[in-house]
């Protein structure tokens, strides 16, 4: 599950404080709801770069290469919505790592800026692989679906990690993020 979603892993790369967050005691999480507002605010970001970076590793009828312009203009228009809410989540999370506080809407946009080369950090063949096969399948969802999915991707792999007594020398900055452990719940038709 190293290189379980090359997308996933820059999702919680952003979102992790280096060095910092090892020192505490408790590992923070953000509940469900707030990782979803983040990761629909930056599919578009990680969509799109994912296809530039996966274009030397698929062949081009990829399921994450077809269709890529149409699928990243879709998630951007949810995205917009989520903006503010996940900029404010953001500015929380990362409010003692600033120099000067900042507000979400300043955030947001440096966090965009960082995810590409993050996630081109985390790119080979295998991941590309893993990636094309779980984004092909969960492609037609709608984008707060999708990053339910991958937060639900990274539970189950913080839980691996814990199980695998990874060494500290090993660590990346990204292992010190979680997301809460939580039970999804159905939502009655018609309430």
């Amino acid at each position: 599950m190293k290189k379980l979603l090359a997308g996933a892993a820059a999702l919680v790369a952003i979102c992790s404080h280096q060095g910092a967050l090892a020192a505490q005691a408790t590992k923070p999480c953000l509940s469900n709801s707030e990782f979803q507002s983040v990761a629909v605010v930056l599919l578009p970001v990680l969509h799109s770069q994912a296809v530039t970076s996966c274009k030397a590793f698929l062949p081009a009828n990829a399921g994450l290469l077809v269709q890529s312009a149409e699928l990243t203009a879709r998630y951007a228009a949810s995205a917009e919505r989520e903006r503010t809410a996940a900029g404010d989540i953001l500015a929380r999370l990362l409010a003692k790592e600033m120099p000067v506080p900042m507000s979400g809407s300043a955030i947001l946009p440096f966090i965009e800026g960082m995810v590409p080369a993050l996630l081109a950090q985390e790119i080979d063949a295998e991941a590309c692989e893993v990636a094309n096969n779980i984004w092909t399948a969960i492609a037609p969802l709608p984008p707060e679906n999708i990053a339910s999915t991958l937060g639900a991707i990274l539970l189950a792999a913080s839980k691996d990690k814990a199980e695998d007594g990874k060494a500290k020398e090993n660590r990346r900055s990204l292992d010190d993020f979680a997301v809460c452990p939580y039970v999804a719940t159905a939502q009655v038709s018609g309430s």
